[in-house]
């Protein structure tokens, strides 16, 4: 191989036509954001207007059932309903050590349509984890474009 053909082959890579994944990129990274932080505001309007238009009452915490393999600890909850009749919700967020204690009194909301749809309040754990993972793609994606400079 001579010197001029050594050339021409490094200018041919060089100066390759862009794939679509090399445009793309950045623009990617900016979507998964602008999705994720959507997804998480959504779920923090859905608990929003579910604990406005629910209503409320005291429950006692009656057992601590453990998750899988021991990990944690999540209450279960007996409550009234308008009614008088005794209805459970079994709270989603496992904590070790236990957040909460057996007899312990909790706030909970509940559907007064469906008593069985109930909730002890915000769940904040999801929408900042999406929230925040969603703002770091989404900085990713718009410092990628300002170096790519699409």
């Amino acid at each position: 191989m001579d010197k001029e053909e050594l050339k021409a082959r490094l200018r041919k890579d060089l100066y390759r036509k862009p794939r679509f994944w090399d445009k793309n990129f950045p623009k990617v990274f900016t979507w998964i954001g602008t999705l994720l932080i959507a997804i998480g505001l959504g779920i923090g309007g859905f608990n929003y207007y579910f604990i406005q238009n629910a209503t409320k009452t005291k429950g006692v915490v009656i057992r601590l059932d453990g998750g899988a393999y021991r990990q944690g600890y999540a209450p279960v909850v007996e409550f009234l309903d308008k009614n008088q009749k005794t209805h459970l919700h079994y709270h989603m967020v496992f904590s070790r050590p236990p957040q909460y204690k057996v007899g312990e009194y909790v706030d909970i909301y509940y559907n007064t349509d469906d008593p069985e749809n109930a909730s002890m309040g915000y769940s904040w754990f999801p929408i900042l984890i999406l929230a925040g993972i969603g703002l770091v793609f989404l900085f990713f994606g718009i410092i990628f474009q300002k170096a790519f400079k699409l």
